[in-house]
C-alpha cells in the first residue's frame, strides 16, 4: 500500500517506500544517462529523477515546464552527486528525491509567459497579468502566508479580548471621510450606492446598539490618486469601544501590536510608545508622519503616537473650514463650551484625535467620537452644512444619537501598509492577491471595463 503526499511531508523515515505526489514541473534537466526534474506544489518542492530510459524518452517528447503531473516512484536518499537544479525559497527536501516509477498528466500547460523562479526579473503588466502564475513563485505565495498568519493572530488576540467581530454593509451612503466614493448603480433610477471609505457611521451605530466591544477586518474602498502605500480598495482593521478613553484604546492597540509581532515575526517591541503632539512635528519636522529612525536604513520598528490634533481647518481657496480628519471626531473636553457657543474660532480647536506613525508611514487613525446630537449638529454646521443637508446626508445617524448614545471611541489600522514596513515590501500590490494597479485598472481583468448595456 501506497500514500498520496505533499513534497514537503516526506523525510529519509520514509526512504524505500512507494508514494503518490502531484505538482507542477518546474524544470525538467537531463544529464547523461539520468532526467531531473523539480516537482513543486502548495507545499514546497522535491527532486524527481527518472532512471528508466523508456520513462525518460516519454517525458521528453510529452511534458513541458509547467505541466501539472501526478507521480508516482519510491523514496531515495539523494545521490551523491547533486544534480539539483538551482533551487529557490520553498522547502525542499534536500536530503531524498523520487525515483520515478510511472507518471501521469493531470493536465498541460501552454508555454509560460516566465519562469517560476524568485529570482527571474518580471515586467510589473506581465507580472500581474499572468498573477495566478507569479503566486506560485515561493516568494509571492510568501507574502500571503505571512499576512494569512498575521490575521489568525489579530483575530485570536481580539476574541480574547472579548470584542465581537461585525460585517458591516459594502453598499452604503456616502460620507465625507476624505476622499471620493465609488458609484455604484441600483435598479432605482437616478440612485445609486457608495463603497465605504470606512465603516465609520456604522461601528458608532453599533455603539449606540450595545455592542461594547466591536472589531472587523474590513474591505475599504478609496477612489483617490494611487500611490505605492496605496490601493483604490484595501484591508483595515476597524474598532470601536464603548466607554473609552484615548488612553485606553492607545494602550490596547500597544498591547495588540506587541503580541501579533511577536506571534507572527518573533519581534519583540518595546512598549510603551512615545507621543508627540501635532503641533511638535509640524514646527519640528514639518510633516505630519516624519520618520524618526540613526538611519533610514535601519530595519528597526519605529513607532510613535501623534496626537491633539486640530478639529478644523480653514480652506482659503473655497472660505469654508474643514475636517482635519473626520467630522465625527469629538473636541477636547475643554474646547466644548467655547466651542458650542462661537467663543473660540473653528482651527482653534483641538480634537480628541490621535495617529500612530512607523518609519514615516501612518498606520493608524483614531479618536473618540461626538457622541451627542447638538454637538454633532454644531460641527456639521460649521463645516457648511445647511439644515437641509444635514438632513439629507446625516439624517439617519443623528436621530440615533437621539436615543442615549454611549461615549465612545476607535481606530482604523492598515493591516497592509504595517506588513509593508516590516516584510519590506515596494508596493501594497505585492500584499494582495489580485491588485490594482497605481492608475486603478487590473492587468488581470481589464476593469474598469466598459458599461454593457445588457447590464445596465
Amino acid at each position: 500500500m501506497f500514500f498520496s503526499h505533499n513534497c514537503s511531508q516526506l523525510s529519509l523515515k520514509e526512504e524505500n517506500q512507494k508514494v503518490i505526489l502531484s505538482g507542477w514541473v518546474k524544470k525538467i534537466r537531463q544529464l547523461g544517462s539520468l532526467l531531473f526534474f523539480d516537482l513543486q506544489d502548495n507545499y514546497g518542492f522535491i527532486q524527481i529523477i527518472v532512471k528508466n530510459p523508456n520513462l525518460i524518452n516519454d517525458l521528453t517528447k510529452k511534458v513541458n515546464r509547467g505541466y501539472l503531473l501526478k507521480v508516482v516512484g519510491i523514496v531515495k536518499s539523494k545521490l551523491k552527486a547533486n544534480f539539483s537544479l538551482k533551487k529557490d525559497n520553498l522547502k525542499e527536501n534536500n536530503n531524498i528525491e523520487i525515483e520515478l516509477e510511472s507518471y501521469q498528466i493531470i493536465n498541460p500547460s501552454k508555454v509560460l509567459p516566465f519562469e517560476i523562479e524568485d529570482e527571474v526579473n518580471i515586467n510589473e503588466d506581465t507580472k500581474y497579468r499572468y498573477r495566478y502564475l507569479d503566486l506560485r513563485r515561493p516568494n509571492s505565495k510568501r507574502l500571503l502566508v505571512v499576512k494569512n498568519q498575521l490575521l489568525y493572530e489579530l483575530r485570536k488576540f481580539f476574541y480574547e479580548e472579548k470584542f465581537i467581530e461585525v460585517e458591516t454593509p459594502i453598499l452604503a451612503q456616502s460620507s465625507p471621510e476624505g476622499a471620493n466614493c465609488f458609484l455604484v448603480v441600483s435598479n432605482f433610477k437616478d440612485r445609486y450606492y457608495t463603497l465605504p471609505q470606512s465603516p465609520q457611521i456604522f461601528k458608532q451605530l453599533l455603539m449606540i446598539g450595545g455592542f461594547a466591544k466591536y472589531y472587523q477586518i474590513a474591505k475599504t474602498f478609496r477612489n483617490e490618486d494611487a500611490r505605492s502605500n496605496r490601493q483604490v480598495e484595501f484591508l483595515q482593521l476597524d474598532l470601536e469601544m464603548s466607554f473609552t478613553s484615548s488612553q485606553e484604546i492607545i494602550n490596547l492597540v500597544e498591547k495588540f501590536l506587541k503580541y501579533i509581532l511577536q506571534k507572527t515575526f518573533d519581534y519583540s517591541v518595546k512598549i510603551p510608545f512615545s507621543h508627540l503632539t501635532y503641533q511638535q512635528v509640524i514646527d519640528k519636522y514639518g510633516s505630519d508622519k516624519p520618520d524618526l529612525r540613526a538611519n533610514k536604513n535601519d530595519k528597526e520598528l519605529s513607532f510613535y503616537w501623534i496626537t491633539d490634533w486640530p478639529l478644523f481647518e480653514y480652506n482659503s481657496q473655497t472660505k469654508k473650514y474643514e475636517a482635519l480628519r473626520h467630522p465625527f471626531t469629538a473636541p477636547k473636553s475643554e474646547y466644548l463650551e467655547p466651542f458650542l457657543n462661537n467663543k473660540i474660532a473653528p482651527d482653534q480647536i483641538i480634537g480628541e484625535a490621535f495617529d500612530l506613525v512607523c518609519n514615516g508611514e501612518e498606520l493608524l487613525s483614531g479618536g473618540m467620537r461626538i457622541y451627542q446630537r447638538p454637538l454633532q449638529e454644531k460641527v456639521l454646521e460649521t463645516l457648511g452644512y445647511k439644515e437641509e443637508e444635514r438632513e439629507k446626508h446625516f439624517g439617519y445617524f443623528l436621530q440615533a444619537l437621539d436615543f442615549a448614545a454611549p461615549p465612545h471611541g476607535g481606530i482604523g489600522f492598515g493591516i497592509d501598509r504595517l506588513l509593508a514596513i516590516i516584510l519590506e515590501v515596494r508596493s501594497l500590490k505585492e500584499l494582495i492577491a489580485f491588485p490594482k494597479n497605481i492608475d486603478g485598472t487590473c492587468s488581470l481583468t481589464g476593469t474598469p471595463n466598459l458599461i454593457d448595456k445588457d447590464l445596465k
